[in-house]
């Protein structure tokens, strides 16, 4: 995987997470102040062990590390759309 599909991948599934956490406040109170968070998903096991590598060399001493677990995206957030042009 190039460094250039790594960080599109990584945008794509950091956004859906911060998405998730607007929808779901309840697992943000859980994530620690200063946490290093780590994006595993399930439907691309070498983005997960990319992110891994990454986490462990920007982990500070001390720092608590969460993983999180993702089993899946959707295509599309976007239910209906329509355009008009004037």
């Amino acid at each position: 995987m190039t460094r250039e599909e790594l960080f599109k991948k990584n945008q794509q599934l950091s956004t859906e997470f911060e998405l998730y956490l607007l929808e779901h406040p309840e697992v943000e109170e859980k994530i620690p102040d200063n946490a290093v968070l780590v994006l595993l998903p399930d439907y691309d096991q070498e983005l997960a062990s990319r992110n891994m590598e990454i986490a462990q060399v920007q982990k500070e001493a001390g720092q608590v590390v969460v993983y999180v677990r993702v089993e899946k995206l959707r295509k599309s957030r976007i239910d209906g759309l329509s355009l008009k042009v004037a």
